[in-house]
């Protein structure tokens, strides 16, 4: 979607390929559901953002001359020098050779499909992958992708990759996959890799077999650093427990004191800055979050393990928090009347009942640094009946006047308990902040 067809995007409509839309949004939120920690979003036009990490690559941090040479001196693995331009830390992984070569394909329909290679530790794991096709007036893209373990049981696993589509005849990307707390990477695995063509998802699944080294890793050990120091920012009070490191991502442990007043949602360009200066801070793609038992969070940013700093210093530019009494949106399902919000922020412009499936927009009115941020406002739909929902699709966009910016939301209800009166969510991010921030001492 271009950027005059984002500031032009109409009110959300119920789409005539509903049906479509349920059946790809409800197989794609397993990957949500997986990681409701996630409160990030990436606008990319009318894709089910709500029901899939989807990403676009930014490069932006220049490799180092070491991996550059390392990476590049190894055939075939010329394209991965541009995979690791945004992550300092999967760079240093890269040159202590953790990269693996993988070279597993499968084709259907004149599309080929390659891991060619691996790097991994028992956090994380990112796959490369080539995709080629001979077509010369379609669109071509990775639609879905499962991993499956030796006895075809869906490995418990967190996902993130771009689903944009190319006429180019051969594309190149990565999935970015976070490795739950007591999982690990199976011994052999099977990536079930689901393409669309035009758009349209294919219903022939490649499956591809493949294995990862784990003994490429396992000398890699984690180093810990225990801090357990509190910090008080507007009154609310949360304490840095430890940075656990290894070689794909750094871990800085967070546990907020249940007494706050507040709901912390996120940290504003949360990082770690070294001695010299160097920052280490989220990579842009993927998970950055992922909770920790109750009132705790675990924020992943760039690894420092090969970095070895003698000092480190956690700042943030900014809290983005909101009162605990203030979470709740609920909306009157006769009238389409919003009977609780924060503020006069957020306004709901329109409510579609359908059946089983709600439409909602919102427009919302953000300060000056949120203009280029688009959030999730919520996932977790009820009712006053108590029925469930499932998030099939979430669209964001902008007006000329960038301070205001309208979400699109769908749901489908999945339990039919009756006709509600109230609909409600509690907020997954909102644009109000605490007063001040923090940098604090670590290491």
């Amino acid at each position: 979607m271009s950027e005059s067809d984002k500031k032009n995007a109409s009110p959300f409509m119920v789409p005539a390929e509903i049906d479509q839309y349920i059946r790809r949004g409800m197989e794609q939120a397993k990957e949500l559901r997986q990681n409701r920690s996630r409160n990030r979003w990436i606008r990319v036009g009318s894709s089910l953002v709500a029901c899939l990490f989807i990403f676009v690559f930014i490069f932006s941090v220049r490799l180092s001359p070491a991996v550059a040479a390392y990476v590049s001196s190894i055939p075939g693995m010329e394209k991965i020098v541009e995979f690791l331009r945004d992550d300092k830390g999967l760079q240093k992984a890269a040159e202590h050779n953790l990269v693996q070569n993988i070279g597993a394909s499968g084709s259907v329909e004149d599309v080929t499909f390659t891991i060619d290679q691996v790097l991994a530790d028992e956090k994380r794991m990112v796959l490369f992958y080539t995709l080629k096709h001979s077509f010369t007036d379609k669109n071509v893209g990775l639609h879905k992708i499962e991993l499956l373990d030796q006895t075809g049981k869906e490995w418990k696993r967190g996902m993130a990759w771009s689903s944009m589509e190319s006429e180019e005849p051969v594309i190149q990307n990565r999935i970015d996959i976070v490795i739950e707390e007591t999982a690990e990477i199976p011994d052999a695995m099977t990536a079930k890799v689901t393409l669309k063509i035009d758009n349209l998802e294919q219903k022939t699944p490649l499956l591809i077999d493949f294995a990862v080294d784990k003994n490429k890793f396992k000398t890699f050990e984690k180093k810990v650093y225990p801090v357990m120091k509190e910090v008080t920012v507007d009154g609310q009070r949360f304490t840095i427990e430890q940075i656990a490191v290894f070689p794909t991502q750094t871990e800085v442990s967070i546990r907020f004191d249940p007494a706050n007043q507040k709901h912390v949602f996120d940290f504003d360009k949360l990082r770690l800055e070294d001695e010299k200066g160097e920052t280490f801070a989220f990579w842009g793609n993927g998970v950055p979050v992922r909770n920790n038992g109750e009132n705790g969070r675990v924020y992943h940013l760039e690894s420092i393990y090969f970095v070895e700093p003698e000092k480190l210093i956690l700042k943030a530019d900014g809290i983005r928090a909101i009162d605990k009494d203030k979470l709740q949106i609920v909306i009157d399902a006769k009238t389409g009347l919003l009977t609780k919000v924060p503020n006069d922020r957020l306004k709901l412009t329109a409510l579609r009942q359908v059946d089983e499936v709600v439409g909602m927009d919102f427009s919302l009115r953000v300060p000056p640094q949120d203009k280029h941020s688009y959030i999730s406002l919520g996932y977790e739909l009820t009712d006053d009946l108590g029925n469930e929902y499932d998030s099939v699709q979430t669209i964001s966009s902008s007006t000329d006047d960038e301070s205001i910016q309208d979400y699109s939301m769908l749901f489908k209800r999945k339990t039919n308990k009756g006709t509600p009166t109230s609909y409600s969510f509690p907020l997954s991010s909102y644009p109000e902040r605490l007063q001040g921030t923090f940098s604090i001492e670590v290491k």
